[in-house]
């Protein structure tokens, strides 16, 4: 009950208004008729007169209508007992099942839930439990309850996913997701203790002593021996005709399987091999064919083993014809363009520059291409400054340098930008200080640091955001969003004379990552790992629509016009809507999941003996408290029990009102 719920209880003083109004009875006297009035209506005079009380029933629900809403506005609650009624004896049994994608090898599984189930089945009638799965997030399956058939069903919707298990995450997890209570804790990690999956730092996987109890680890291991295992570990496509795959092993002996490549679901070729045991092994595939645009690799090993899920590895490779990119210059025959041209022609994407000379150039061209090089921003005049603005506002790109043209300039075409009077040419060296490596230009780039450079000295505005910079916070790279689309300024010449940039190795990459950012272009990763998360709002915009590997739609039709992220649970291949086109990307379980190499025992022995030191320490906790508080009683809120009834009675009022209070008219 809310603090000044009480005073709303004056309200029940009001239950004397339908009782003052019940003790009340109209009388009607009838007038004597008149010859001059004979022919007139009747009137009736209603006379009121205490008497006893009458339709008590209708009474009885007007008073019970004013009881009911001075009692909903108070909002009363009902404390009731917790489901689980916990005490210093109880035991609260804490179950985690392993999920991973390494739970699917053979009967794991199966195994794992019926060792959870015999838990279950062993908890005595003081006992309490909890479900938890664990893989790449740690979920709560039931809460604390007492009831073995609660936890029995539960154990039932279990399921192995694609995930990773770290056992350090899991202890870390159910650290803050474990309730705090009076009980003794024991926690059961059912799984099959991969190597793989021991924390980093041992400390990690020690729980902590919850609410002063003792908490006893119970290591459920339900194999003992080492799985051997193989899978498709890599793919990769040189050439654009050939594909080279790697095939790990984690076994002892060597095994005979058939590798087959199958391009957008149709088999292209097959090899009969030997695999060898511990390490890996290539296979090389010929003269493949593609088609025009992502292709769909699908990498098979035949016949399966113990793990099925690693022995198929999805790959895309996108074949699409180099983009073009328009290159805006006022020469032709300069280095900048040499540099330019022969950083774009090499990139991995692979773009084909579309030469223009500005004084020859049709502006209305433009749209034709989503991003366009200028060579000068000095060079262009003012009828194409405004020609670019209009094309960056429609959704455009632009990545522009300042060349010799931009020496004279008082101001940046396009951007507005005022500049300063210190020459390009002065001497010394003028190194890179500032990366923002958390830009989609920048995040694969590196050494910006050995680059020379003489910088034009502007002055950035609130709306541009500074990439590279020099000391004294002197812009090198700066980026601006105009309307839609966005602009990028180099404040330096690429043509070798005024910085040294074009010559390092971080210009040919920094180009291919400036392309792909500023052409909307593959901004997704297109191989990623199960159970983690599609990152859409990197495309710059709305997704349009996602589709998983069987088809189905994630997101609704409002969320469509948003960038989100999206989980990625099923391996395979999604496809994914753009502004730009479909891109599709593969998801694969993380390879370290295939390795089934099982922790030392003596790592096991170790990690429950450090929890048994916990265990002690928590005891001694818990023998110094002077009492122990009872379990706090659940709080239950009943005022909108009463908002229905109100509902229901003032239905009834009305219609019992109508039957007994009709007014009966006289008749001449």
């Amino acid at each position: 009950m809310a603090l000044i719920g009480p005073l709303f209880l004056l309200g029940l003083l009001g239950i004397g208004l339908p009782i003052w109004l019940h003790r009340l009875e109209t009388q009607v006297t009838e007038r004597e008729l008149f010859a001059t009035t004979m022919f007139l209506e009747p009137a009736k005079k209603r006379i009121h007169v205490q008497k006893k009380l009458k339709y008590l029933l209708l009474m009885a629900l007007r008073i019970l209508f004013i009881v009911l809403l001075v009692l909903a506005f108070t909002r009363p609650v009902l404390f009731a007992p917790p489901e689980a009624q916990i005490t210093e004896d109880t035991t609260h049994h804490v179950i985690v099942v392993d999920t991973s994608f390494s739970m699917q090898s053979e009967e794991l599984f199966t195994s794992a839930i019926e060792r959870a189930r015999e838990i279950v089945n062993d908890l005595e009638s003081e006992d309490v439990g909890s479900i938890y799965s664990a893989s790449t997030n740690i979920t709560t399956i039931t809460s604390t309850t007492d009831s073995p058939e609660s936890l029995l069903l539960a154990l039932d919707s279990l399921a192995p996913n694609n995930g990773k298990l770290d056992l350090g995450t899991m202890v870390t997890s159910l650290n803050t997701m474990i309730e705090e209570s009076q009980a003794n804790y024991i926690l059961h990690v059912i799984s099959d203790f991969q190597q793989t999956g021991q924390a980093v730092r041992f400390a990690d996987m020690i729980p902590d002593v919850i609410n002063g109890r003792p908490v006893s680890l119970a290591i459920e291991r339900i194999t003992g021996e080492n799985t051997p295992n193989w899978l498709v570990d890599s793919v990769l496509v040189s050439n654009r005709e050939t594909i080279e795959v790697g095939v790990r092993g984690f076994a002892e002996d060597s095994s005979q399987r058939t590798v087959t490549l199958a391009i957008n679901e149709i088999v292209q070729q097959e090899q009969e091999i030997t695999l060898g045991g511990n390490g890996i092994t290539f296979v090389t595939f010929e003269s493949v064919i593609f088609d025009e645009g992502d292709n769909r690799i699908n990498i098979s090993l035949s016949p399966n083993d113990a793990l099925a899920g690693d022995d198929n590895r999805y790959t895309v490779f996108d074949n699409s014809p180099p983009a073009p990119v328009l290159l805006l210059t006022d020469n032709p025959e300069s280095l900048s363009v040499t540099y330019i041209t022969a950083a774009l022609e090499t990139a991995p994407r692979g773009y084909e520059v579309i030469l223009q000379t500005i004084e020859d150039l049709d502006a209305r061209v433009l749209e034709r291409y989503p991003w366009i090089v200028v060579e000068d921003i000095g060079a262009i005049n003012a009828s194409l400054a405004n020609a670019i603005n209009d094309y960056v506002s429609a959704g455009g790109a632009v990545l522009a340098a300042s060349g010799e043209s931009s020496l004279g300039l008082t101001s940046v075409p396009v951007l507005g930008l005022d500049v300063g009077n210190i020459s390009l040419r002065a001497e010394g060296r003028n190194p890179v200080t500032m990366i923002d490596n958390s830009h989609p230009a920048l995040t694969d780039t590196s050494g910006w640091g050995t680059v020379n450079v003489r910088a034009l000295p502007i002055e950035t505005s609130v709306e541009d955001r500074v990439l590279v910079a020099q000391a004294g916070n002197q812009p090198v790279l700066i980026e601006r969003p105009i309307g839609r689309g966005r602009f990028m300024l180099l404040t330096t010449a690429l043509d070798n004379t005024l910085s040294d940039l074009p010559v390092r190795p971080v210009f040919v990459s920094f180009m291919a990552e400036a392309a792909r950012y500023l052409s909307n272009e593959n901004l997704l990763i297109r191989e990623q790992v199960a159970e983690s998360f599609l990152q859409l709002s990197i495309i710059g915009g709305a997704s349009g629509q996602v589709y998983d590997p069987d088809g189905e739609s994630l997101l609704s039709l409002s969320a469509t016009t948003q960038a989100q992220d999206i989980a990625l649970n099923k391996t395979g291949y999604y496809q994914v809507f753009t502004p730009g086109g479909e891109i599709l990307v593969a998801v694969n379980p993380d390879r370290r999941e295939s390795d089934l190499t099982i922790m030392d025992a003596q790592v096991l022995q170790n990690w429950q003996n450090v929890v048994a030191g916990t265990t002690n320490t928590g005891e001694q906790a818990l023998n110094s408290q002077a009492e122990i508080t009872t379990e706090d009683a659940e709080e239950q809120e009943i005022w909108r029990i009463f908002l229905v009834l109100l509902a229901i009675i003032v239905l009834a009022e009305s219609i019992l009102g109508n039957q007994h209070l009709r007014v009966k008219t006289g008749t001449l």
